[in-house]
């Protein structure tokens, strides 16, 4: 299954226009990749997993420069979790 990003919805305020999605696995809520605002470029858009358990050489979140590594890191990390877990992503529906 794909993954897919929809609004968060959850900035209000001066940060209301920035972007920041929920990422889903079907109807799983896994993770977050949102734009930083302030700070260095290479650092523009954070991502993050949201699972309490992991192997330890797992990254669940970073900082990186643009919203397309942020999404590749993201899938990666997802991959190496759902291996990790011995899940596939049909299993994780």
């Amino acid at each position: 299954m794909a993954l897919t990003m929809r609004p968060a919805g959850l900035s209000s305020g001066i940060d209301k226009d920035r972007a920041d999605y929920t990422v889903f696995c079907g109807e799983w809520n896994i993770g977050r990749i949102y734009e930083v605002r302030g700070g260095p470029e290479h650092l523009r858009w954070f991502w993050a997993l949201h699972f309490p358990s992991k192997p330890e050489s797992l990254r669940t979140d970073n900082r990186v420069a643009t919203l397309e590594a942020a999404k590749a890191e993201f899938e990666a990390s997802w991959r190496q979790w759902l291996a990790w877990a011995k899940l596939s992503e049909s299993g994780a529906e």
